[in-house]
């Protein structure tokens, strides 16, 4: 559902662009309302630049369009006349004694959308970024209470394995809220119209598992990546009374089967490190820790796991290659480079062909301008941006979208580096000087190139409260700690979870 207009600064253009943003928020789930509200704001910002970004001359800009099953996101892009929105703050009581609207166009946005942000791009340009929420209803909404479980005390059960099918999206709601309350991380899950429309819309595929009695007891679903051919598994439950019989390694093995045979060349999991067992269950199929990424989600309660985590949530990324890796080529900065050849050693590459630092592009040579693409995720409190060409000015630009971000509350901020790019070790280097610190490999991550991405925690964390599993993501926390120079009291050691956590 993603598109991207590219529109010159005509002013016949501005009525179709916001008939197509209100046909569009419909399309993606908004309500009518929503969808109206949106393109009520997008007709004030398109309306904008067209009469003021380009003043006496021919311009053109973009409109990107980007949902989710939550959100549903319209980004303006457009290199035009220099504008500081701060200079030109709406006050309504000058409205009213002078006639002067100077910032209004900007206060109708505000109230149009649930977020409005301003990203100053340098000689990139300008972005306005406008988000709608999708409303749906909650599962606790559509079913308060529920039957009590036939064979929750049974242990002689058999239960049977299925692909899911968009008719299950309600029973996967009710399974996701008894089984985690209000605490289940991704918030799609609670609500069946978003688990329906994603498997309609082939955006993630999976299996549920039903007990005799014919109650869903056991999720586990790929989500197909966006832009590469790699898939997360990333949405699982086991109902609380039906722990322990091995359902998620049997639904683990099942969705790698599926993934083979829906194309995808490797398959990752967001494990969080409140707790190891998600970082053992996918150590035991096979799954390699290539990066640990700080402070990515908000803090959670896990019902019947953990207690109250009061600080934003680490992950573990776990890759398996399902396309074995042949022959990679990486510029490895120096100061990872050797972290950098275990995770690709574990990974099972078999040539690693890393080119001569003599090959690297130097600081110096690097061009003036950066191209990168800011993934914001509001909901979660952090952004990515995603680098295709490395500039001079993309320190300069990270921080001016850091600050542009403020209000935003964001945890961390992460840089995906291209590691087949000449120009990585040089723009790693120009990172680390502004507080940037490794995170890890994102394996096959954007158009099914390995990128380096490096991270800046914007929040303070204990680290003893981030708990490791393999001895490749010991060695990642180690060496996060130590260039962060944050201190753990812990040992290196990982705590030992319960005897049969892996049988859930």
């Amino acid at each position: 559902m993603d598109q991207t207009l590219h529109l010159p600064n005509h002013v016949n253009i501005i009525g179709p662009t916001t008939d197509y943003a209100y046909k569009w928020g419909l399309n993606v789930g908004l309500s009518d309302t929503k969808a109206l509200r949106l393109a009520l704001a997008v007709d004030e910002l398109v309306t904008d630049v067209v009469r003021f970004a380009f003043p006496g001359e021919e311009g053109a800009f973009t409109i990107a369009f980007r949902a989710d099953l939550s959100t549903a996101e319209v980004i303006i892009h457009e290199k035009g006349e220099p504008f500081d929105p701060s200079q030109h703050a709406y006050d309504p009581q000058r409205a009213i004694e002078e006639d002067h609207f100077d910032g209004a166009g900007f206060a109708v946005v505000q109230h149009c959308v649930d977020d409005f942000a301003f990203l100053n791009r340098g000689r990139e340009g300008k972005e306005f970024r406008i988000m709608q929420r999708i409303e749906s209803e909650h599962i606790a909404e559509l079913h308060p209470t529920e039957q009590p479980d036939p064979d929750a005390d049974r242990e002689d059960v058999s239960y049977t394995l299925a692909p899911v099918e968009p008719g299950d999206a309600e029973d996967i709601a009710k399974l996701i809220y008894r089984t985690y309350g209000y605490t289940y991380a991704k918030e799609d899950l609670y609500y069946p119209e978003r688990i329906e429309r994603a498997l309609e819309q082939n955006e993630k595929f999976g299996v549920v598992v039903r007990s005799e009695s014919g109650r869903t007891v056991g999720y586990f679903a790929v989500l197909r990546s966006s832009d590469s051919t790699i898939g997360e598994v990333g949405e699982a439950a086991v109902d609380v009374n039906h722990r322990r019989r091995g359902l998620m390694k049997r639904m683990l093995r099942t969705l790698i089967d599926q993934a083979n045979a829906n194309g995808l060349s490797g398959v990752f999991g967001e494990a969080v490190t409140v707790h190891d067992i998600s970082q053992r269950v996918n150590h035991h199929f096979g799954m390699v820790s290539t990066a640990l990424l700080l402070g990515l989600f908000p803090p959670e309660r896990f019902r019947s796991l953990a207690d109250d985590h009061t600080q934003p949530i680490s992950i573990v990324i776990d890759f398996r290659p399902l396309v074995p890796y042949e022959t990679v080529t990486a510029y490895l900065p120096a100061p990872y480079a050797d972290v950098l050849r275990q995770i690709y050693d574990a990974l099972g590459v078999e040539a690693l062909r890393v080119p001569p630092a003599s090959a690297a592009t130097p600081r110096e040579a690097v061009a003036d301008t950066t191209e990168m693409d800011a993934r914001i995720r509001y909901t979660y409190g952090h952004v990515v941006f995603v680098v295709e060409t490395v500039g001079q000015d993309l320190p300069a630009q990270v921080q001016q979208a850091l600050d542009d971000l403020e209000d935003e509350d964001m945890s961390v901020a992460c840089v995906d580096l291209p590691l087949d790019a000449p120009s990585t070790p040089a723009a790693t280097a120009m990172l680390r000087d502004h507080g940037f610190v490794f995170a890890g490999l994102m394996p096959r991550f954007h158009h099914d190139r390995d990128y380096l991405r490096l991270q800046r925690p914007l929040v303070s964390l204990d680290p003893d409260a981030i708990t490791v599993y393999s001895d490749l993501a010991t060695t990642l926390k180690q060496h996060i700690l130590e260039e962060l120079s944050w201190t753990s009291n812990a040992t290196e050691t990982p705590l030992p979870s319960a005897p049969d956590a892996t049988s859930t």
